[in-house]
């Protein structure tokens, strides 16, 4: 399925590939292949994929089950997000009451780091209730708890507690109330 322009679909939608370059609403839930494209996404209940590279804004009222997921830009999700690896460039406000997988990488865009200067809203910033991976690097994310193998605390972050089992970096001007190693 390929989208220029606007479109809405009313219920769920099924889909060996979806393109989008423009907005699409989603009043049920997503079942993909590939989805690829720019844009905004909304998407009423859950996503599944196998992998998705998006440019822009996706808000999903439920979770988001992803093997590869890749966004340059916000996202809000209502619930769980679940990759094998996510890369996310943050360019505008990232929210997700929980983020679990494999490789998780949040850093903000340099892009939005210059944005950043002339307005103050929450640009390119994350908050989640919980966040665990076998390799986490996180940058201006703030987050209740942080479970990893390999945990990188770094600037900008305000994080509760970290739970890690190798190995555990904190930049100097992240906030880290509680560390623990695991064993």
């Amino acid at each position: 399925m390929s989208i220029i322009g606007q479109a809405e679909v009313q219920g769920k939608l099924r889909a060996g590939e979806l393109k989008l370059t423009g907005e699409a609403a989603v009043r049920g839930a997503i079942d993909a292949g590939r989805i690829g494209g720019q844009g905004q996404l909304n998407i009423s209940s859950r996503l599944r994929g196998e992998q998705i590279r998006f440019t822009g804004e996706i808000n999903v009222g439920g979770d988001c089950e992803v093997g590869d997921l890749t966004i340059s830009g916000a996202f809000d999700v209502n619930g769980l997000v679940s990759a094998e690896r996510l890369e996310l460039k943050m360019y505008g406000p990232c929210k997700a009451k929980e983020i679990g997988g494999g490789r998780l990488v949040a850093k903000r865009s340099r892009k939005s780091a210059l944005l950043n200067l002339f307005k103050t809203s929450n640009a390119g910033a994350l908050v989640a209730d919980s966040i665990e991976g076998d390799i986490v690097e996180l940058e201006h994310t703030t987050a209740q708890v942080v479970r990893g193998n390999q945990v990188t605390i770094g600037q900008g972050c305000r994080i509760g507690r970290v739970e890690y089992t190798q190995t555990l970096n904190i930049h100097k001007s992240a906030v880290v109330q509680e560390m623990v190693r695991q064993e």
